[in-house]
């Protein structure tokens, strides 16, 4: 028998992910790929299935034997042919009616240097399988466009991935623990007056065990206040005394205690943990340019406006918890949340408008429902700015942690550590900037191998010195183990950093979840990776 589906919409599921609203950034984006091997179609197939809405590849190659052993985007009849337009063609039979597909036969590396421009009208680049020199060309033109740029390469069995963000605004960064904005320790009038028409004393038993323990936990902290100069239990002792006095207010039963008060007791921290925003959403704040330039500055600049009058605190957010309660007495003081969540957003909206009338931009220019989700993501706002590529590799220095050298000692199979295989593949992306050649492709000539691991090793070592650390696990076996695989792109490591490199993109596009700052190295062989930020 024939079985409907729950639903028709394709991206159902992912919806349940990022919202609409995700699922329209990810529409409207329009990508660069530069490459078009097996690590940029297993990255842009990730992509293309959810829905994303143009993509250009740029690729000089034509499709080869070699390829066909590890690129499931091309197929044998297609020998002799640009690789760009035969992955373009198939990766679009995966979503045909979606997504929008270009190619252009070009070398990434020339365009960098003859048409710079050319990069300017995407809004995330994608650069695969890069050499060092045309990468920094790149990456400098990114930066300066403050255009998002992945860096992704498979090498052997071995993975480099590189977030390039000037300023990367997270309207949404979708904590593992949810957040209630509860405002127990500062309940807001409407609230308090909802309280105090609760008579604990009047209530009949059935009543009294199903007051929702927000209320519990407001009566309590106020008579705790009026007897403590208006102060909030401070320390173990107190708030043990709290806690006393808190479960003291309820009833006995022959079962025990009454749920709604075990509920507060294991609660009793919102009550006196006074609620304060956290570093990362003061820093945004704190870094606004003036004027506003983004819809998210824009936005930003209105909760920080609507902040500085309501006494450092951003809207409600007008989302609460489950609880034991019944159902007339929960309904209720929800609406009392979302009443004032409504309330206060109206308010940020009314700021949105001024800020963008005084732009000469029409007042709804910003859809009123970006500005209900910053205020439901107040206390959950970050930027991330990655340092550049040029800072990391050429003005700067490496950066290497001596913790993470001295956890990296600690580590039962610390040989497969994923910093050892970074030093050695930045030694090898140095190798083929001096040489013209990756380490190992140059032929099977033992003795010309052999001559190229000692140079990778002698760069790694450079490398180290250069950061001021001493790194002892590292021997001249790794540069030897680079010179072995070749470069080569093997489809199991190309498919692997595809779903991260494609995950990480979703990450910028939606403006949702932390992406990594601002490395992230793969290790097949120990099966271990790791992120770093250098």
């Amino acid at each position: 028998k024939f079985l409907p589906m729950a639903t028709d919409n394709k991206y159902d599921r992912q919806l349940r992910l990022w919202g609409k609203h995700g699922q329209m950034r990810l529409s409207q984006s329009n990508i660069a790929v530069l490459g078009a091997g097996a690590t940029a179609t297993e990255t842009l197939k990730n992509l293309v299935l959810p829905g994303l809405g143009c993509f250009t590849v740029v690729d000089s190659a034509m499709v080869g034997a070699q390829d066909l052993g590890n690129n499931f985007f091309v197929t044998a009849d297609a020998v002799g042919r640009p690789r760009a337009e035969v992955v373009t063609e198939l990766l679009l039979e995966m979503n045909p009616d979606d997504c929008q597909g270009k190619f252009r036969v070009a070398d990434p590396a020339d365009l960098v240097c003859t048409e710079p421009a050319f990069f300017l009208e995407f809004s995330l680049i994608i650069a695969t399988q890069m050499s060092q020199a045309p990468l920094l060309r790149l990456a400098k033109i990114c930066w300066d466009a403050n255009i998002p740029l992945v860096v992704v390469r498979s090498y052997g069995f071995l993975g480099y991935l590189r977030l390039c963000l000037p300023r990367h605004a997270i309207l949404e960064t979708k904590p593992d623990t949810e957040f209630y904005d509860l405002r127990m320790s500062a309940p807001f009038p409407e609230l308090e007056r909802f309280c105090s028409m609760v008579d604990l004393d009047a209530l009949t038993n059935e009543a009294h065990s199903h007051t929702p323990y927000v209320v519990l936990l407001i009566k309590a902290i106020s008579l705790w206040r009026a007897s403590h100069n208006g102060a909030l239990p401070k320390g173990f002792k107190e708030k043990g005394e709290f806690k006393k006095e808190l479960m003291a207010m309820g009833r006995t039963h022959p079962d025990g205690a009454e749920l709604n008060f075990v509920e507060a007791n294991e609660n009793a921290f919102r009550a006196y943990a006074a609620q304060a925003i956290d570093e990362d959403v003061r820093a945004v704040f704190d870094t606004l340019p003036e004027p506003p330039i983004t819809d998210f500055d824009i936005v930003a600049t209105a909760l920080r406006e609507f902040m500085q009058s309501n006494d450092g605190y951003p809207p409600l957010t007008g989302v609460i918890p489950d609880m034991h309660s019944d159902n007339r007495s929960y309904v209720a003081l929800q609406q009392i949340y979302e009443t004032k969540a409504a309330a206060d957003c109206d308010a940020v909206a009314n700021l949105v408008s001024s800020i963008l009338e005084a732009q000469s931009r029409p007042k709804d220019a910003i859809p009123h429902e970006t500005i209900v989700t910053a205020c439901r993501s107040a206390w959950i706002l970050k930027v991330v700015a990655t340092k550049s590529l040029e800072e990391e590799l050429v003005t700067g220095t490496p950066m290497i942690d001596p913790d993470l050298v001295y956890d990296m000692g600690r580590e039962e199979l610390f040989a497969q550590s994923p910093l050892l295989w970074f030093i050695v593949l930045r030694a090898a992306a140095l190798f083929e900037m001096q040489t013209g050649h990756a380490p190992g492709v140059a032929g099977t000539d033992e003795g010309v191998l052999s001559e190229e691991a000692t140079m990778v090793w002698e760069l790694a070592q450079g490398i180290v010195e250069k950061a001021g650390v001493t790194v002892d696990q590292l021997t001249k076996d790794y540069a030897e183990e680079i010179v072995r695989q070749g470069a080569a792109e093997l489809h199991n490591t190309a498919a692997f950093m595809g779903g991260v490199a494609s995950q990480e993109v979703i990450k910028v596009i939606t403006h949702m979840w932390v992406p990594i700052n601002n490395t992230f190295i793969f290790n097949g062989i120990g099966g271990t990776s790791q992120a770093f930020a250098f």
